[in-house]
């Protein structure tokens, strides 16, 4: 247990932010207080009391992505010069399955564990705490890093959420979701992502099949209109937004004016490394983009699309509450530099290097040596950018070193990784698709895969090993001036994105 004392942002539904605040985490992995406003709890007089240097906050959920693809760089592809309209039409491009379906394939396979333990490093140096996006493929345990939203149990033997990434088009398809939400499990579910309005009929399959109730989470609902908003909201059904892959594939993004209007609980997701920011600390800045122009919400209203709102979505189906700072909450929290007189505008304009501490659980996951070694004395070095921090990955054996080197061999030689992979699916196979052997750690797709069966299960895609293909490097950890210029050269977004370079 520790006491970290800072201006404490709550997150709280009626806004509270306590200067010379005191958060009181415990051993559960729980938050006990949050001083003055909380009685403060017995039994931590001999608790270290950390001075955090900054705002203390939720930390930052991230409800929409992609993990197994997040190394991989912007894509643009050559022959596209017009945006897309669907989100069934980039899967069929000339370079879609060489640029990102094989590559990420690959590193999924071949190098699983790290790969994950790379795309959840790009997330934590962002202050992310919680994300979506790891649907298949081997379960991390609780707390390896990053909570994965999809996977998370929480201690318990629980299975609490069920995500569709590739569209179900048929009531048949649903069928299996509409139970278990029925049965009070969660169901997150990407939904009318494009600019046909054509898309909506999507949607429209959620309402026929019943699961348009607090549980659902709809990811894009680019081409959503007010009636669909009313009827997310009736059901108190939650949206994610992902401004900048919807501006970067289809030159458009959400009418979030019109779902922010009708009471639609919305929340921010990163989407992806090929058409998407490096982390959902960059998607508040493409959202704080948009409404320059269009006025909509309030600094606080941006921050709580990656805090309170997705948490409030998650506690929808998990047993503790997440996304504020309050007694009985899961102690997952940042400490972020103050940049601003308002603390929201500080978070908004926060970039790596202010972030300061990352707690998950209740344990120092990332952030400065001088916060870090009191609280994670095994943590060892990181550089991120020119910046010096600590990580936390759970094993000593495990650096941030180990894990850039595990990926680099499969870059190296995408010949010798394709056949390590291959006796892996080998294994897969002989299990009778029932799951993942004890001695494996594989990523499998929930993308469109053109050189594989869409409709590929778990048997079909263990009978299906990677190619070696090239791997392009991996991204760096920090948003700099290399992806600002692949930014700038896509015409879809108008100009709009190009912003993004002032926060730096």
């Amino acid at each position: 247990m520790f006491v970290l004392r800072g201006t404490v942002v709550t997150m709280r539904p009626g806004g509270e932010v306590v200067a010379g605040g005191e958060v009181y985490v415990g051993d559960d992995g729980l938050i006990a207080a949050v001083a003055p406003l909380d009685p403060v709890p017995d039994g931590f007089g001999g608790a270290p009391r950390i001075a955090a240097g900054g705002l203390v906050l939720p930390g930052l959920i991230d409800l929409h992505s992609h993990l197994m693809y997040n190394s991989l760089p912007l894509w643009t592809e050559p022959s596209r010069k017009v945006p897309w309209t669907s989100h069934n039409q980039w899967g069929g491009a000339p370079t879609y399955s060489s640029c990102i379906s094989q590559p990420a394939r690959l590193l999924g396979a071949a190098a699983g564990r790290a790969l994950l333990r790379y795309v959840e490093t790009r997330a934590i140096v962002g202050g992310t705490t919680s994300i979506q996006g790891n649907p298949r493929g081997a379960v991390p345990p609780d707390n390896d890093l990053v909570r994965n939203v999809d996977s998370e149990k929480l201690g318990t033997h629980d299975d609490f959420i069920r995500v569709s990434t590739l569209v179900a088009d048929s009531k048949e398809a649903l069928t299996p979701y509409a139970t278990a939400v029925a049965a009070g499990r969660g169901f997150i579910a990407h939904s009318a992502e494009g600019s046909d309005p054509k898309l909506r009929s999507e949607f429209r399959l959620l309402e026929d099949v019943g699961v348009v109730k607090p549980q659902l989470v709809a990811i894009h609902g680019t081409a959503l209109n007010a009636d669909d908003f009313a009827a997310l909201k009736a059901g108190n059904s939650s949206m994610v937004w992902s401004p900048f892959s919807n501006l970067w594939l289809y030159g458009a993004t959400a009418d979030v004016r019109t779902a922010h209007a009708a009471g639609v609980r919305l929340c921010l997701g990163s989407d992806w490394g090929p058409s998407g920011t490096r982390n959902v600390l960059w998607e508040v800045k493409v959202a704080d983009l948009w409404n320059r122009t269009e006025a909509v919400f309030t600094d606080e209203d941006l921050v709580r699309m990656l805090t309170s709102n997705p948490g409030d979505a998650l506690t929808e189906v998990w047993p503790r509450p997440v996304g504020r700072l309050a007694p009985g909450a899961l102690a997952d929290l940042i400490v972020v530099r103050r940049r601003a007189t308002d603390p929201y505008r500080s978070l908004i304009a926060a970039t790596e290097a202010d972030i300061r501490l990352v707690v998950i659980g209740g344990r120092a996951r990332y952030g400065l040596p001088a916060l870090m070694k009191p609280l994670a004395p095994a943590a060892t070095p990181i550089r991120v950018g020119r910046l010096s921090r600590m990580i936390d990955y759970g094993d000593p054996a495990v650096t941030w070193t180990s894990v850039v080197a595990d990926l680099e061999k499969v870059r190296a030689d995408p010949g010798t990784a394709a056949n390590r992979a291959a006796g892996t699916f080998a294994a897969l196979a002989a299990a009778d698709g029932l799951g993942v052997p004890a001695d494996s750690f594989v990523l499998l797709p929930d993308m469109p895969a053109p050189e594989l069966d869409e409709d590929l299960g778990r048997r079909g895609a263990a009978a299906a090993a990677p190619a070696p293909v090239a791997v392009p490097p991996l991204e760096p950890l920090t948003t700099g001036p290399t992806w600002f210029d692949e930014v700038d050269a896509n015409p879809f977004h108008h100009g709009l994105l190009s912003g993004l370079r002032s926060y730096t």
